[in-house]
């Protein structure tokens, strides 16, 4: 039976709930949706924020980086992405930004249209990743 491993990257803020920033199971690294404010500390209603999405969405996949590489891991591990929008005219935005943190399209994923936990926050990305042995 595979353990859990739990990692909360000193790169990043304590989380703002009782949860990990990433938990792995086996070969398989789940990281908790992640923002534009995970690496900011303080409560979340106070934590500042860009108001522009090009800047949210870069430090989304920023923080995302910093929690794949604490696991030993690279972003092209990814194979698996989930984003939340707040705004769906972002979305073509968001493919040259997801272009140069994933650039060989070897993943797979799944958009949501969505409220998120602050009125101001216009992207989440929870993601996952594969950290066993490379061929």
């Amino acid at each position: 039976m595979p353990k859990k491993i739990v990692y909360n990257p000193k790169t990043l803020a304590a989380p703002v709930g009782p949860f990990a920033r990433a938990v792995r199971i086996g070969d398989i690294l789940y990281i908790s949706g992640t923002s534009a404010l995970t690496h900011v500390s303080g409560p979340i209603w106070e934590r500042p924020l860009p108001s522009d999405f090009a800047s949210q969405a870069r430090l989304t996949f920023e923080n995302i980086k910093k929690v794949v590489e604490d696991a030993g891991a690279v972003m092209s591990d990814i194979f698996k992405i989930t984003i939340f929008l707040r705004d769906r005219d972002n979305f073509d935005k968001l493919s040259e930004i997801r272009k140069q943190y994933l650039p060989d399209a070897a993943y797979i994923s799944t958009g949501f249209i969505t409220e998120l936990i602050r009125h101001d926050m216009l992207i989440e990305v929870e993601a996952q990743a594969f950290v066993g042995a490379k061929d």
